[in-house]
């Protein structure tokens, strides 16, 4: 497992430990994603063995406590020191009763209770929990490039069939990653800079992959300085301003679980801002299905953004 590294990564990963699926199989595929990314299968004596999930992230660790909590599972919590990763936190699960169940229930375990080595297809069946799954690997071995820097993203694994299936997975999201075998480990990458940006709004981390549009737009606008007026860049900012807010407020809702309770005309809206936050209100309304006028598409931005701001319950 790479340790949280630079701090976009931890920022990417501190954003998606705020998401808790609301229905039980997702919290498993994203459970599963998690024990399996940075899991270990130690095996003892008269045939012991526990599992020993290591997380750089105490974010992270807190995201998998909370997954586990709906089991009623009361894992061991153990702080370790390990060079060149340094201080990890270990949530351990044993061979007591209800620990097993939920090994089994992720797919860690078979029925009769043997060690899976391999992704268990019925937890990623749905496309919500395959999305569930792969954000959990990623929070447990998953890196991404800072913006502004070269591409590089990847989950790193210490299996080779496992890193294999996370490819197959994420090919099947449409991401196309390849496979690399290490001295120490077997790395799942990309170095495209479109694949890294789709998998960070795949998984829901929309405001990691604004800041990187956002670099890209305010790069773009630098470049052309000697022939535009300086207020482009200005525009620039303030829309890239704005879309930041309007992500933000989209995740509270989600946060909020008034999500679901939103009209279709407001939803459409709110998926499309997610999906393309760094378009500008022209550029965005033109892209609705059937189009929308500038001034309709931001009464409903407006609209959204007020449910944001209301007090929960």
């Amino acid at each position: 497992m790479r340790p949280a590294g630079d701090s976009f990564t931890a920022e990417v990963k501190r954003e998606l430990c705020m998401l808790v699926p609301a229905e039980d199989h997702c919290r498993r595929a994203q459970l599963a994603g998690l024990v399996f990314a940075a899991g270990t299968v130690e095996l003892g004596a008269g045939g012991r063995f526990a599992v020993r999930v290591a997380l750089t992230l105490p974010a992270a660790t807190r995201n998998l406590l909370a997954l586990l909590r709906p089991y009623g599972v009361s894992p061991q919590l153990r702080t370790v020191e390990t060079a060149p990763v340094g201080r990890r936190l270990e949530v351990i699960l044993g061979d007591r009763p209800r620990e097993l169940q939920v090994l089994n229930e992720i797919g860690v375990l078979t029925d009769d209770y043997r060690v899976r080595l391999a992704v268990p297809r019925r937890v990623v069946r749905r496309h919500c929990c395959l999305v569930a799954f792969l954000r959990g690997g990623f929070l447990g071995c998953g890196s991404v490039s800072a913006p502004g820097t070269p591409t590089h993203v990847e989950l790193t694994v210490e299996s080779a069939g496992l890193a294999e299936e996370l490819a197959e997975l994420l090919g099947s999201t449409g991401l196309a990653f390849r496979v690399a075998e290490r001295e120490r480990n077997v790395a799942c990458y990309s170095k495209r800079r479109q694949t890294a940006a789709d998998l960070l709004a795949l998984l829901g981390a929309h405001g990691a992959r604004l800041r990187w549009e956002e670099h890209d737009v305010l790069g773009e606008v630098r470049g052309t300085a000697n022939r535009q007026a300086n207020c482009d860049e200005a525009n620039a900012r303030r829309a890239a301003a704005a879309g930041r807010r309007q992500v933000e407020a989209l995740q509270r809702l989600r946060a909020s679980g008034q999500w679901e309770r939103l009209p279709a005309s407001l939803k459409m809206v709110a998926r499309m801002r997610l999906r393309y936050p760094y378009l500008s209100l022209q550029e965005l309304a033109a892209r609705a299905s059937p189009p929308l006028t500038k001034s309709a598409l931001n009464h409903r931005l407006r609209r959204l953004m007020a449910l944001a701001r209301r007090p929960r319950g």
